[in-house]
């Protein structure tokens, strides 16, 4: 029980996203070099009077190329708090689907350099039900992923990150915390202004997260 409750946890706790930092080109700056005539002096018979000839004034152009944001989609960038969370799991306990809520209050923070900090530290319980079984536990402990997301689409990327499964109940019998590796995820969104949806569809495993900002 304890090793299935861990791999739950695993999947559980990586709601969010994102991949490596994109590399941005530099801006390229062309300038026109001025065009210029040689200037003329005509003597006189008291003074050299120096006259020019028209000049090409000099022409700057900058063809400026405007950088992407790493992490893809502009509205995903901000803090999000985790207001509503459905999970729909047959991982745990073979051949039984569980229905999960909670862990809400989580922050997920998305910055424009593709960068995600996944924090459980004031997230709720979470609890799941379905065929008689019970389980709940506390999620803590603060992940960080390479994230982009475009077109509806998100991805993480980096190495697993570590959380802590605490206040562990299984079938109304404590069990021991223990830690989980959760790997980079991919899944699909959609944002719009201060609102955020977040899927993860696996076989024997489904979950969707709606986050405020």
């Amino acid at each position: 029980m304890k090793n299935s409750a861990a791999g739950l946890l695993l999947v559980v706790l990586a709601i969010a996203c994102g991949s490596a930092p994109a590399t941005t080109a530099n801006p390229l700056a062309t300038l026109a070099a001025p065009a210029t005539q040689p200037l003329s002096l005509a003597p006189s018979p008291t003074q050299f009077v120096a006259t020019a000839s028209p000049t090409a004034r000099a022409v700057a152009t900058a063809n400026v190329a405007v950088d992407p944001l790493a992490i893809g989609d502009p509205c995903l960038i901000g803090r999000w708090t985790l207001i509503n969370l459905a999970i729909s799991d047959s991982v745990s306990f073979p051949g039984i689907t569980m229905s999960m809520t909670g862990q809400l209050g989580t922050v997920m923070t998305l910055g424009a350099d593709a960068t995600e900090i996944f924090d459980l530290t004031n997230s709720t319980r979470m609890i799941g039900v379905g065929g008689g079984h019970t389980m709940s536990w506390l999620g803590r402990g603060v992940q960080r992923f390479g994230f982009q997301g475009q077109g509806g689409q998100w991805t993480e990327s980096g190495p697993s990150q570590i959380a802590t499964a605490t206040n562990v109940v299984v079938d109304g019998v404590s069990q021991p915390d223990f830690n989980s590796e959760a790997p980079p995820f991919a899944g699909s969104y959609t944002c719009a202004g201060s609102n955020l949806t977040m899927a993860i569809d696996l076989p024997n495993y489904s979950q969707t997260a709606t986050f405020k900002k």
